[in-house]
Formats: structure tokens, sequence, C-alpha cells
């Protein structure tokens, strides 16, 4: 006799759609992002340790490739690479007006020339 395989509930079932294909997508949006956000502002002639803080967004996007056989781990991959890809494009103008802010607090403290 034969023995009918019992049904697989929903929720462990794998996904049938490439779980590759989004954290692609966020690692090459997180690249692209990171090298405008940097090339368009004025820390580019700035010494290399202020493109340290980008191991952050980079380390959200490898977090996304962990492959999921379920949907809110899947989710939780998703909403890991949209976050890393987003603050690879603002981290470099969110620095500039970091140290602007802080240059302008200096410079009024000293007196203001």
């Amino acid at each position: 006799m034969n023995a009918t395989p019992t049904p697989v509930p929903p929720a462990e079932r794998p996904l049938n759609a490439p779980w590759w294909l989004a954290p692609a997508l966020f690692t090459v949006a997180a690249a692209l992002g990171g090298a405008w956000g940097y090339r368009s502002c004025p820390i580019v002639q700035g010494s290399a340790w202020l493109a340290l803080p980008y191991a952050i967004p980079l380390s959200l996007v490898a977090a996304s490739w962990r492959p999921s056989a379920h949907r809110d781990t899947r989710t939780r991959g998703l909403v890991l690479g949209g976050v890393g890809a987003w603050i690879a494009l603002v981290y470099a103008h969110l620095a500039t007006l970091v140290l602007c802010t802080a240059a302008l607090v200096l410079w009024a403290f000293q007196g203001g020339g």
C-alpha cells in the first residue's frame, strides 16, 4: 500500500518565489545609494574614517540575504534590506549636517570672530 503524504500547513511551506531577488536588489541599491550619496556631498574630501559607518547599512543588507522559509522572516528581510539601502543613501548627507552643526556650535561658543 502507498501511504499518502500528510499535507504541509501553509506557514511551513517553503516559498516558491526566488528568495534571493529582493536581497540582490537591496545590495545593488545600497551600493549605488552609498556611492551617490557620498559623491554628492562635500565630505568626499574628508578622511577615510567618515566611510566607516557604512558598515551599518551594509550589515543590514547582509542580514536580508538569510534565506527564509516563512512569511514573517521574509518580511523581516525585506525591511532590513530596505532600511539598509535607505541609510546608505542618506548617511553622507546626515554626516555633513552633523559636522556642519558641530562646527557652527563650536564657532558660536568661541566668540564668532
